[in-house]
């Protein structure tokens, strides 16, 4: 697939499942009625892509079906996870994926940052929840964690992944920081 497709494909994606999903008029984050079937059709999915039908489907959003996750699927985490996933990625050497979504859009860097720029933004976007969660990758190769930060109504606002070349597994050092917040 060529760049302009990956980047509208991206643009759909992105507009289906965060801007409707997290912003505009607040959304009720209900629990899935089947939270079984819900974590069932979850790891059954091979592109990150199927999540938002699959949301949809189960008459949930994104923040509500991590909350009623096992710890297999997501798991809460404390807010001081940014800074140590961060500065240990860092010490490491291992490379991270962050995104910033506010409601005009996101912003990517595939690069480390100093964790006391992040620190300012987390007092900035109130950040609230914190969840470590494993999400199919863009590219359908398998599996990625994930750090992911919400505000108060639900709204996703940071997401650290480890940032991997296309079509490869993740690393598995990452993954085993990731495993370690809590």
């Amino acid at each position: 697939m060529n760049a302009l497709a990956d980047f509208q494909d991206e643009t759909v994606f992105f507009s289906a499942f965060f801007e409707r999903s997290f912003f505009g008029k607040k959304e009720q984050h209900q629990v899935a009625k089947d939270i079984k079937q819900l974590e069932k059709d979850w790891l059954a999915a091979t592109h990150r892509k199927q999540i938002p039908a699959l949301l949809n489907q189960h008459n949930t959003t994104y923040f509500g079906a991590l909350c009623s996750f096992s710890k297999k699927v997501a798991r809460l985490v404390s807010l001081d996870s940014i800074a140590y996933l961060t500065n240990q990625a860092k010490k490491l050497n291992l490379p991270l994926s962050i995104t910033l979504f506010s409601s005009t859009g996101k912003q990517t860097s595939h690069q480390a940052f100093i964790s006391s720029e992040l620190q300012e933004n987390r007092n900035h976007c109130q950040f609230e929840f914190a969840f470590v969660s494993r999400l199919p990758c863009d590219d359908g190769c398998g599996w990625i964690s994930s750090l992911e930060i919400f505000g108060a109504e639900g709204e996703l606002l940071l997401q650290v992944q480890g940032a991997c070349e296309n079509q490869q597994a993740e690393n598995l050092r990452l993954r085993e920081l990731f495993s370690s917040l809590s």
